[in-house]
């Protein structure tokens, strides 16, 4: 089998450099995002929508579903049934 090339290598290296890092954040932001993160922009959709949500079409999923984002507290959602 041929050996990678020089350029080869270094692509490698920086992908596992990258994909260390990414992993990490994720590692060190874990707790943080499901105790206070998420929690906080479930609070926020759930505030926005008691005034009603401003939905605008943001385009459609892959299965040709339409995408809705909300202009003021940006909750995403997909509609099946429109």
């Amino acid at each position: 089998m041929k050996e990678p090339s020089e350029s080869t290598k270094i692509w490698r290296e920086r992908h596992q450099i990258d994909k260390n890092r990414r992993d990490k954040s994720h590692e060190l932001m874990d707790e943080y995002d499901r105790t206070v993160f998420y929690p906080a922009k479930e609070a926020l959709y759930e505030r926005c929508g008691k005034i009603g949500h401003n939905w605008s079409f943001s385009g459609l999923n892959p299965l040709n579903y339409p995408m809705f984002t909300c202009t003021v507290c940006s909750k995403f959602e997909i509609r099946k049934d429109e």
